[in-house]
């Protein structure tokens, strides 16, 4: 195998691992959001605490 020979093998390698890189960069990205829309509509359901009616609505006024 020549220099040149290697040096553009490596030259594949370095671009097979950037493109590897990106591909964990974009799936945890993706995990990123879906984890973070999960909390936020756990958020709204179960600790955000807001009165279903007031006393205007109840029919108490």
């Amino acid at each position: 195998m020549s220099v040149v020979d290697n040096f553009s093998g490596d030259k594949s390698d370095d671009e097979r691992e950037k493109k590897e890189i990106l591909q964990h960069i974009e799936c945890f990205n993706r995990l990123l959001v879906v984890t973070s829309s999960s909390v936020q509509l756990y958020y709204d359901k179960y600790i955000l605490k807001q009165p279903c009616m007031d006393s205007k609505q109840s029919g108490e006024g």
